[in-house]
């Protein structure tokens, strides 16, 4: 069996110029509670100065993010910090980047976000993500383990 789930997706970046984005989203049983996502890198001017959709997607922005938080607003507006996310009517999952100059909107499709979900559910079911963690047994260990 996989310890690893992928799914590689894209969407759309909302905004004055919306653009279409590759994303991956990578989920590891070794980091049950998080799901990684992995956006394109930078465009860049191809030949005849087309732009191209840019770089591989590991050498964009990556989130790491709660997988619960994901599942939520899969469903109904979740999350409070610097990522919200809420379902669309129009079937689409609204992730919104909140930073201090601004908020970055990407819409992904809600069927692509929640097979992925199911996939990593089969994995690593709800509520057992605490047996996949190695928990360090004395507050020392713990300390060891940073340093």
């Amino acid at each position: 069996m996989t310890d690893t789930v992928e799914h590689r997706t894209s969407g759309r970046l909302a905004g004055p110029l919306p653009r279409t984005l590759r994303l991956v989203l990578r989920y590891r049983a070794d980091d049950p509670f998080a799901v990684s996502l992995h956006f394109a890198g930078p465009a860049r001017l191809g030949a005849g100065l087309v732009v191209e959709d840019g770089g591989a997607v590991d050498d964009g922005p990556r989130w790491t993010v709660g997988r619960a938080l994901l599942d939520t607003g899969s469903r109904q507006p979740a999350g409070l910090g610097d990522l919200r996310v809420r379902p669309m009517r129009d079937e689409t999952v609204r992730l919104e980047f909140h930073a201090p100059d601004g908020v970055a909107a990407f819409h992904l499709r809600g069927s692509d976000l929640r097979g992925f979900l199911a996939a990593t559910y089969r994995l690593v079911p709800p509520g057992t993500e605490s047996d996949r963690i190695d928990w360090p047994d004395t507050a020392e260990e713990f300390a060891g383990r940073l340093f």
